[in-house]
């Protein structure tokens, strides 16, 4: 699609070269007739100067098309000549994320091919639309514009930041007590040792033997061999999470997400809120492409939907400033989790720290670095 456009310079002068006639005229100032022509002038120059239009074809290619924020993509653009006369300099102007990135293109001999090379800078994750990309000529006034589209659209995925973090430990004691989750499998119950018995214990693993031969009651421990599920889960509810502290949420989903993913064991990630179908057509392939859409909504409850998620394994919950109540319902999710972890992203918070439950610990930090440096004091044992 080819168009000429005049500029707001260039509707102004027309504007004022038409108010300078009519007042010479009407007043009898030769000086303002004048400056009409003058103005007239200036705008015939400016027109023929855009009307020498290069004949040329672009094609845009972005590398690696998925990035981490404030991490570049390589940009190309390969230009191609397609007449045998040259074509005259024009900017090639991209979009990215709707935001205009000009290249200026020197002249470009007959059936001549060109390659350029620039950065394509993310500074917010996101699905960013790159495009569409144009070639403008304009003329050295800037009185006119003349744009012809070249390339279809395309798409950059920026990801949010992942911190190095360790995965939480895998292999988890087996209840006994009749409970059975609904991810758990058959076949995967082997021995892991023996050890005294505690109260509590179930009389069924007694391992008489042992009992005997030392005096001490002493019970068989079992381990699930499975590799046991991490569900991640993102709160995305505005009165929990304000628009920094959400941030920082999700790059700390982000780091859990990719401990987990590098140690080769299951991730299962929620995002409240999330809507299957926009997923699907937006084309997000894994993971950080999805919290790379994520958005605050008030559409979701975390206490609710932590109750319609499979239970087995561990749970992350990546919250906010969250009411006492509200606490006490994701307490109740060790019965179906093991352990559970709750992370508070509260850039308003005065104490961080880690605070410690039987099979639960919450984390509070104001970032997602210092929700990272919590996790990794939590794994080694620390208590605050």
């Amino acid at each position: 699609m080819r168009r000429l456009t005049v500029t707001g310079t260039g509707i102004a002068v027309a504007a004022g070269a038409l108010a300078s006639y009519a007042l010479g005229l009407a007043l009898g100032y030769r000086v303002l007739v004048a400056l009409a022509v003058g103005g007239l002038a200036m705008l015939v120059v400016a027109t023929l100067a855009v009307a020498l239009r290069p004949s040329v074809t672009l094609a845009r290619a972005v590398h690696p098309d998925r990035v981490t924020v404030g991490e570049p993509a390589e940009g190309r653009l390969d230009l191609r000549n397609t007449s045998r006369w040259p074509a005259p300099g024009f900017t090639a102007v991209d979009l990215v994320g709707g935001v205009e990135v000009p290249l200026a293109v020197r002249a470009l001999a007959g059936r001549g091919r060109r390659t350029i090379h620039f950065p394509v800078w993310a500074a917010r994750r996101g699905r960013l639309r790159l495009g569409p990309l144009t070639v403008e000529r304009r003329d050295p006034l800037g009185l006119f514009a003349w744009r012809q589209r070249q390339t279809a659209d395309g798409v950059l995925w920026v990801h949010p930041r992942v911190h190095e973090m360790r995965p939480l430990p895998v292999g988890v004691v087996l209840d006994y007590e009749g409970r059975n989750f609904d991810n758990a499998r058959l076949g995967t119950v082997t021995f892991s040792s023996l050890r005294e018995y505690v109260p509590g214990d179930d009389p069924r693993q007694i391992h008489w033997r042992s009992t005997a031969r030392t005096g001490v009651l002493t019970v068989r421990e079992h381990v699930d061999t499975t590799e046991p599920t991490t569900t991640v889960v993102l709160d995305t509810h505005p009165s929990n999470l304000d628009a920094d502290a959400f941030e920082h949420a999700v790059e700390f989903a982000a780091s859990v997400v990719r401990a987990v993913e590098r140690i080769g064991r299951p991730v299962a990630l929620h995002i409240l809120g999330e809507r299957a179908a926009d997923v699907a057509a937006s084309g997000a392939t894994g993971p950080l492409d999805r919290l790379a859409l994520a958005e605050r909504t008030e559409s979701a409850s975390l206490v609710d939907a932590l109750d319609r998620i499979p239970a087995g394994g561990a749970l992350v919950a990546v919250t906010g400033a969250l009411p006492p109540a509200a606490m006490t319902r994701l307490a109740e999710q060790r019965r179906r989790f093991a352990p559970v972890v709750v992370t508070v992203l509260d850039p308003a918070t005065e104490t961080g720290g880690i605070r410690r439950r039987p099979g639960m610990a919450m984390l509070s930090a104001r970032s997602g670095v210092e929700a990272t440096a919590a996790w990794h004091r939590m794994i080694n044992g620390d208590v605050g």
